[in-house]
């Protein structure tokens, strides 16, 4: 997968280089991408650096932005180094070229969105699991409520990771005399 950068900067040289209706395409595809990340033409050729803001709701999702920002810049960078993040504003502040920052928002933004569609699912799914693995069944079914239907996937997702959990057993603190 091109990166933002890779894409836009070919798309530059084919607006500049391109013949006829390929360069006046290319050059339209560029406007449209430039407007979507709020860049211009003079950003594309600019090394002038920054500081930007990112923000975060939880310390996993700041850990998830560090590794964004470790992938592609590498924990030796100068890019790296010189971030600083501020825990009770939950923001990371990072110095980056405008295009830099287009393609670590853009990044940020789709594996965010992801990782939280993902945890949730996984909650869903630890807390069925958990009910499985101790039993947490309703004693006096409904025979009119309709059972919920998992496919495949799900069931078996389930099934292991309720097989992985910890066997514990409840004993009453109360009993009968």
């Amino acid at each position: 997968m091109n990166s933002i950068k890779e894409k836009l900067r070919k798309l530059l040289n084919l607006a500049e280089r391109g013949c006829g209706g390929e360069a006046l395409n290319a050059r339209r595809l560029l406007e449209a991408q430039l407007k979507k990340y709020g860049l211009h033409i003079e950003d594309l050729r600019s090394d002038v650096r920054k500081r930007y803001e990112f923000s975060y709701k939880t310390r996993d999702e700041r850990t998830l932005i560090l590794h964004i920002l470790l992938h592609n810049y590498g924990s030796e960078s100068e890019i790296c180094n010189e971030a600083t993040f501020v825990a009770r504003k939950k923001r990371i502040y990072i110095d980056l070229t405008d295009l830099e920052y287009a393609e670590i928002r853009s990044q940020i933004d789709f594996y965010t969105s992801q990782f939280r569609k993902e945890r949730q699912r996984v909650m869903k799914d630890v807390l069925a699991a958990f009910v499985n693995r101790h039993n947490l069944f309703n004693i006096t079914p409904d025979p009119d409520r309709e059972q919920s239907s998992l496919s495949d996937e799900e069931f078996f997702r389930i099934i292991r990771l309720s097989a992985s959990m910890e066997d514990v057993t409840y004993h009453k603190t109360l009993s009968n005399f």
